[in-house]
């Protein structure tokens, strides 16, 4: 059970760690912000995760003593269709007003909400599952291995920017949707899986 939630990690972080890379290079390019700066927008998921951490604690425990709660892999599961379906949705409204035109913000709030409701989903069930799940001799090598496979899941986030033209390259609106979409799709797949 712990090697199939870790396995899941770096597939989730790898998708959502690009609010920090091509996504913040994207809105910086290619969104209708109305003059805020670009940075300003990496405060968005914060600030959710502090609006609605609390109701996902007491949603967990709502479900659980109803005896609905969702199992660990289901929440996982949960997740990455979640951070996949950010994607899409970005796509989708990004391409609805046309390629020529500008993103509207609000689709930029859309897909930090989705990842941060994804992050709620996956992160604090993630560490509770290794600490619950690991043996008592080997808990600390189990965490490790946890923020490990983040670790590569934020090199999977930098090669996602690098096909995107990133810093370095030439960032196309048109070659960041067709990942963002294939990246999305991919990632619901697995977590129908």
């Amino acid at each position: 059970a712990m090697l199939f939630l870790i396995a899941l990690n770096p597939i989730f972080w790898g998708l959502f760690e690009q609010g920090g890379g091509s996504l913040n290079l994207y809105t910086d390019k290619y969104v209708d912000k109305g003059g805020v700066p670009t940075s300003l927008f990496q405060s968005i998921n914060p600030i959710y995760i502090v609006l609605l951490a609390p109701i996902f604690a007491a949603l967990w425990q709502w479900l659980g003593r109803k005896g609905l709660e969702p199992s660990a892999p289901a929440k996982f599961g949960l997740a990455l269709t979640q951070v996949g379906l950010s994607f899409l949705i970005f796509v989708w409204g990004a391409k609805s007003v046309g390629l020529a035109a500008m993103t509207p913000v609000i689709f930029v709030f859309l897909i930090y909400l989705l990842q941060t409701t994804g992050e709620l989903c996956l992160s604090p069930v993630g560490l509770s599952a290794m600490a619950r799940l690991a043996p008592l001799h080997l808990a600390s090598f189990v965490m490790g291995a946890w923020f490990y496979m983040t670790a590569v899941g934020n090199f999977v986030a930098g090669k996602i920017g690098e096909a995107t033209g990133g810093e370095g390259g030439e960032m196309s609106k048109e070659v960041t949707l067709a990942i963002y979409s294939k990246i999305g799709w991919i990632t619901i797949g697995i977590s129908v899986v």
